[in-house]
This record gives structure tokens, C-alpha cells and sequence, in this order.
């Protein structure tokens, strides 16, 4: 069955097709989420959260015009989930410098397994964090994606003091939103 047929029967509230993406995808989409130090049973839940995710969005049209695959497009909703239990358990009161992003963005992130895959803004950003230097994607991932504070930091990467290490992160969101400018015109 193909991405088309398989969004077509979940329309229908199919079940067989519900069955299908979660026993098609589950192991894969468990092995691809666990590079990121998540406990297993909480990968578990996302997977399952995701998997509603994109059900309901499938009987809401909303996958009507997907630009993905359907794997891409699960694996992107399990992806922030999972980023956002990141921050829920570090963090409890987000600060300014916990954001890569202005608001407007960080809201759009979040909310991108509502919406009918990444923005062209989502996917460039994407794309020029992979152009990143690999210090500057590791600093950035421990901080943004790990939530990671700036002493743990620090100490992970072996930067001199803290005052380095927030140096450094600056550093690397300016190249990042240079990069996107560049890439954006």
C-alpha cells in the first residue's frame, strides 16, 4: 500500500491501516529516536502519541497534501515530542536563552505535528544546521535539544568557564541564522 492509499484509509478510520504504519514503523522509528538517550518506555509512549497524531490529522484532511512520506512526516511528529519532554523535564520555566528561535518560531516548531509537514523556513533551517561546523551542531543540540544548562555544558565539552561557553553558542545561533539568510535570498 502506498503513502496515498494508506492516508486514503485512514481517512476511513481504517484500522488495518493504523495497524500497518504502527507495525511498519514502530521498530525503525524506535531505533531512529533512541540516538537520543531516551528511556525506551517513554520512546514507546511518543510512538504511540505520534501514531494518534497523525491519525487524527489524517481524518482532519490535514494529510490530504502531504509534501513527505508518511514515515517522514511520523518520525517528524515523534521527533518533537520528544524534544519537547526534553525541556519539560529539565526545564520547568523556559528562559530567553533556552529558545534558538523567536517565539513566533519556537510556536511553529512545537506545533509541527499539527501541520502538514516542515515550512520552507523549518526545512532550511534544517538544512543549514547540517552545514554547521560539528562543535557548533553539538553545542547547539545539548543546549536546545538535550537541555543541557551551560555548566554541564562546559564540563561535556571542556570549555575553559561558563562565560566560553555561552561565548561559543552565540557564535554558533549567529552562523546558524547567517547561514539561513544567506541560503534565503
Amino acid at each position: 500500500m502506498n503513502d496515498e492509499q494508506l492516508i486514503a484509509q485512514l481517512k476511513k478510520r481504517d484500522r488495518n491501516a493504523l495497524k500497518t504504519v504502527y507495525i511498519g514503523y514502530k521498530t525503525e522509528f524506535l531505533k531512529f529516536m533512541s540516538r537520543y538517550n531516551a528511556d525506551n518506555g517513554v520512546l514507546e509512549d511518543i510512538f504511540q502519541d505520534a501514531l494518534i497524531v497523525l491519525y487524527e490529522n489524517a481524518q482532519a484532511g490535514k494529510l490530504d497534501a502531504l509534501k513527505s512520506t508518511v514515515k517522514t512526516y511520523l518520525f517528524g511528529i515523534g521527533k518533537f515530542m520528544l524534544f519537547k519532554h526534553f525541556r519539560k523535564a529539565k526545564r520547568e520555566v523556559p528562559t530567553e536563552e533556552t529558545y534558538i528561535f523567536d517565539r513566533y518560531e519556537q510556536t511553529v516548531i512545537e506545533d509541527v505535528y499539527e501541520d502538514d509537514g516542515l515550512s520552507d523556513y523549518q526545512a532550511k533551517l534544517v538544512a543549514n544546521f547540517k552545514k554547521l561546523g560539528e562543535k557548533c551542531r553539538e553545542i547547539l543540540e545539548l543546549f536546545y535539544l538535550k537541555g543541557m544548562k551551560l555548566d554541564e555544558i562546559t564540563d561535556v565539552q571542556g570549555y575553559e568557564s561558563k562565560d566560553v561557553t555561552k561565548s561559543q553558542k552565540s557564535r554558533c545561533l549567529r552562523s546558524l541564522r547567517q547561514l539561513i539568510g544567506k541560503n534565503n535570498g
